[in-house]
């Protein structure tokens, strides 16, 4: 992958999980004896595994991993469900435009899309993306659409691990986003909700082939 992060055991092992080269159950010992671990690091491996939704402790003793977005098909729904949730949040009536926390998003958007990638990890990038949306499906007053956003980025986060940083993509993505907070502004829900549906496909479209290319 040519990636910073290669050398962090923990995207090691989210791809050897990816590429099925570890069985979906095993133990605290095994995974210290694969990467060359002590107890403390393994323990944090699994804890943030845990907290990016794709790992569980298994009763008693060991762990499980979750197939999350491993497969073209599960990566897709994911992206297909959000580009329901997200427009249907925003249509709302509750829904109430937060200019405190828009005015803070527009900020990091407008540095990635002006290109000033510098300071940003792709992990930072990645988060910026997701606390986007985030704090977006937040605005509609309604908890039930932020629970199932986390939830959906949780299980395409491991899988866009494998997205190399892309400046054209992201300054493309930072684009839309401000494009869509624009609309918010002026109280433009409706083309917000339809801009929100189009930009969820668009990302689809780029994604997919690479986190899961063909053949």
């Amino acid at each position: 992958m040519g990636r910073v992060e290669d050398a962090d055991p923990y995207f090691t092992f989210a791809e050897d999980w990816l590429h099925d080269r570890i069985e979906g159950e095993l133990t605290e010992q095994a995974v210290r004896d694969r990467y060359g671990l002590t107890r403390s690091q393994a323990q944090e491996l699994f804890i943030r595994a845990v907290r990016e939704g794709w790992a569980e402790p298994k009763p008693g003793y060991g762990w499980r991993l979750r197939q999350v977005a491993k497969t073209s098909e599960a990566f897709e729904q994911i992206y297909r469900f959000r580009a329901i949730i997200e427009p249907a949040a925003i249509m709302e009536p509750t829904f109430r435009f937060n200019k405190a926390a828009a005015s803070s998003l527009r900020r990091t958007q407008e540095r990635l899309a002006k290109g000033q990638l510098s300071g940003f990890s792709p992990d930072a990038m990645t988060s910026a993306g997701a606390l986007f949306h985030e704090e977006l499906i937040k605005m509609s007053d309604n908890p039930m659409f932020l629970f199932a956003l986390e939830r959906a980025n949780q299980l395409r986060r491991l899988v866009e691990y494998r997205l190399k940083v892309n400046p054209e993509r992201i300054v493309a993505q930072s684009t839309e986003h401000l494009a869509i907070l624009d609309l918010l502004e002026r109280g433009d829900n409706l083309e917000a909700a339809h801009f929100m549906r189009r930009h969820l496909s668009g990302a689809l479209a780029v994604k997919s082939p690479v986190v899961h290319p063909k053949g």
